[in-house]
């Protein structure tokens, strides 16, 4: 992989659309296409909102804006982009910009330009409330990106507030390929990462790193159960749990990360 510096979401608002222009027809058109979305066919009552990078700010917001986060559209809209950067969970944001965004950018970089649209970005974030109160938000966004630099110039998303479901801070981020079949969609998911604001959710347990080192002598799942005296679905649980907190996709992977990192 490239050592290149990658770009950060502040970087490209700052290095590559310092400067306001005029609103776009490709823009407006993008948020009348979300906006003509009728609210019973989304899976939740959410917000669609269009984003154009190269104004820094959100140019539509549909839905219940001001019941999740206590602004209302135009407030937002107003605000511009750094306005949300500042209601963003500093910790979050930290994470998105410097290495989450990062990684939606090398991979629009990595693919053909004309493929950009059938790829879905999943993330969840905190952000804080008008009234201080801290929320978790789960967003689906796809972007329309330049055509020779492939960077972001607009973004969609579908918002929801996700926070009664949520009991930790741990971010969710992936990416998902659109598969269209007979008029209904798939998405086959390319990569999917855990990213903790806060360090103690993602150490191991002791129990954890036990099943760890038993992974790593090559026993199976059904085994370490025996050998541990669990039951071989609650070991199933801990290994899942493992990979979510080391980012890794396999037992192979799992262990090439924990012996590069020395936890064995």
């Amino acid at each position: 992989m490239s050592t290149k510096k990658r770009i950060t979401y502040t970087g490209l608002l700052d290095t590559y659309y310092p400067v306001r222009k005029t609103e776009s027809p490709e823009a407006t058109k993008l948020f009348r296409q979300a906006g003509a979305i009728p609210q019973g066919l989304l899976s939740f009552k959410g917000i669609i909102h269009v984003i154009d990078y190269t104004q820094r700010r959100h140019i539509g917001i549909r839905g219940p804006i001001k019941n999740i986060v206590g602004y209302d559209a135009k407030h937002i809209m107003e605000g511009g982009l750094d306005f949300v950067i500042d209601i963003f969970q500093k910790d979050d944001f930290k994470i998105y910009n410097e290495t989450i965004f990062g990684q939606v950018v090398a991979f629009l970089k990595s693919i053909p330009q004309k493929e950009h649209s059938e790829y879905v970005f999943t993330y969840s974030y905190r952000m804080k409330r008008a009234d201080g109160k801290s929320i978790n938000l789960y967003q689906q966004c796809s972007y329309i990106t330049d055509p020779c630099t492939k960077l972001p110039l607009y973004g969609t998303g579908l918002v929801t507030d996700i926070t009664p479901m949520r009991k930790d801070s741990r971010m969710i981020f992936s990416i998902d390929k659109k598969e269209s079949n007979l008029g209904s969609s798939n998405y086959t998911n390319v990569l999917t990462n855990f990213y903790y604001p806060d360090p103690d959710e993602s150490r191991l347990t002791t129990r954890e790193r036990e099943i760890l080192s038993r992974l790593a002598e090559g026993l199976s799942s059904k085994q370490i159960a025996d050998k541990l005296f669990l039951s071989e679905s609650t070991i199933a649980n801990h290994r899942k749990n493992i990979l979510k907190k080391t980012n890794t996709r396999n037992v192979a992977g799992l262990i090439s990360h924990a012996i590069s990192k020395g936890i064995i």
